[in-house]
C-alpha cells in the first residue's frame, strides 16, 4: 500500500507519528497460550508469556502520575511481550510541557505555535531538544480524557496510536498530564532506537490475552472504510522488528466454532513493519478467537497463528 503523503519521515526505518485522537477505553488480561510461527518448513513454538495486567495507581500517587502512566504503558507492553520502556526526565518533561500547552490552549493536536501560552516547542523533536535531549528518533500520541491513565489506556485501542506505543523498537517513554479551565490533556512521547534488541516480532493482542470484545472504530487518521458500520471488535496488530516491510496475503479470524468474522485490513499509511485488521461487528463476550496471518516479511513467508479470548 502507498504511505501518505503527509508522513514525516526522520530516518530511513522510522517516521515521526503524529496523531491525535480523544476516544476509547481499554482494559487487559493476559493468560498465556502457545502461539506458533512457521517460516518455510520450520513450526518453532513460542514460549507462552507470563500473565500480566496494566495495574492501577499504586496506593499514595494519582491516576495521572506520570511515573504510574509509565507503569500502566509498561503492563501493556508486558502483557504482549513487547521490551520494557524506561523512564527519561527530558522526556517526561517534554510530555508535560506540551500538555500543559495544550490544555491552556483549548486545543488537541502535535504542533504549537510561537508566542501561544505556554510553547515549548514547535514539534516534539524541539520539545525534546529544549530538555536537552536532541537529534532524538521519537513520536508523541495525545489525547483528552479525565485521567493520565484512562488515557494511556486508551491510546493503545486505537490502531495507529498502537503502532507506535506496542513497537518492539520503543526504548524510552515520557508521559504527561494538565488540566486547565475544565480541559484534560495526555501527552506520550515515546523514543525509538532502531538498533536496539527487539523480539522478532509482537502481537496485539497477545497470546492467550483477555480483551474487551468492542471498540467504538473512532481513530484520526480513519482506519475504516467510510460507510463501516460502528461499534467494531478489537482490533489486531503485529508489528515486526528491524524495520522489515510486512505484506499481508491472508487473514483470518475464526471463533472457537471455527466461524470466520468478516473484518477490515487496517491500512498502511506510516512504515510497512506492521500489519492489522479490525473485526467488522463486536465479538462475542467470552469467547476465544483465533488469528491466522499469511504474511511476506522481508521477502520470506511467514505465517503466524495464535488465539486470544474476549472478556466475559
Amino acid at each position: 500500500m502507498r504511505r501518505s503523503a503527509s508522513a514525516l519521515a526522520i530516518l530511513p526505518f522510522a517516521l515521526v507519528f503524529v496523531l491525535a485522537a480523544a476516544l476509547g477505553i481499554a482494559g487487559f488480561y493476559a493468560t498465556p497460550r502457545a502461539a506458533t510461527s512457521v517460516a518455510s518448513s520450520a513450526l518453532p513454538t513460542v514460549t507462552p508469556r507470563a500473565s500480566a495486567r496494566p495495574p492501577s495507581a499504586s496506593p499514595g500517587t494519582t491516576r495521572s502520575d506520570a511515573e504510574e502512566m509509565l507503569r500502566v504503558h509498561n503492563g501493556l507492553r508486558l502483557a504482549i511481550g513487547a521490551p520494557v520502556l524506561r523512564g527519561d526526565p527530558r522526556v517526561t518533561a517534554a510530555a508535560q510541557r506540551h500538555a500543559e500547552y495544550l490544555a491552556q490552549n483549548g486545543t488537541l493536536g502535535h504542533d504549537e505555535s510561537p508566542g501561544a501560552e505556554g510553547f515549548s516547542g514547535t514539534s516534539v523533536r524541539d520539545r525534546l531538544a529544549a530538555q536537552g535531549y536532541a537529534d532524538a528518533t521519537a513520536s508523541e500520541v495525545t489525547i483528552a480524557f479525565t485521567s493520565g491513565i484512562d488515557g494511556v489506556q486508551s491510546l493503545w485501542l486505537l490502531p495507529y496510536h498502537r503502532l507506535g506505543l506496542m513497537h518492539p523498537h520503543a526504548i524510552i517513554a515520557g508521559w504527561g498530564y494538565a488540566e486547565f479551565g475544565g480541559r484534560s490533556t495526555t501527552v506520550g512521547v515515546i523514543v525509538y532506537d532502531f538498533a536496539s534488541s527487539a523480539p522478532d516480532i509482537v502481537r496485539s493482542p497477545g497470546i492467550g490475552q483477555r480483551v474487551q470484545g468492542s471498540w467504538q472504530g473512532d481513530e484520526s487518521p480513519d482506519v475504516l472504510p467510510a460507510g463501516a458500520t460502528r461499534p467494531v471488535g478489537y482490533p489486531v496488530m503485529l508489528v515486526a522488528s528491524g524495520a522489515k516491510p510486512v505484506e499481508l496475503r491472508l487473514a483470518r479470524l475464526t471463533d472457537g466454532a471455527g466461524r470466520e468474522i468478516a473484518h477490515w485490513v487496517v491500512p498502511q499509511i506510516y512504515e510497512r513493519d506492521y500489519v492489522g485488521i479490525v473485526p467488522a461487528q463486536p465479538l462475542a463476550r467470552g469467547t476465544r478467537y483465533g488469528v491466522r496471518l499469511e504474511l511476506s516479511i522481508a521477502g520470506a513467508d511467514i505465517v503466524e497463528e495464535w488465539d486470544f479470548t474476549t472478556e466475559p
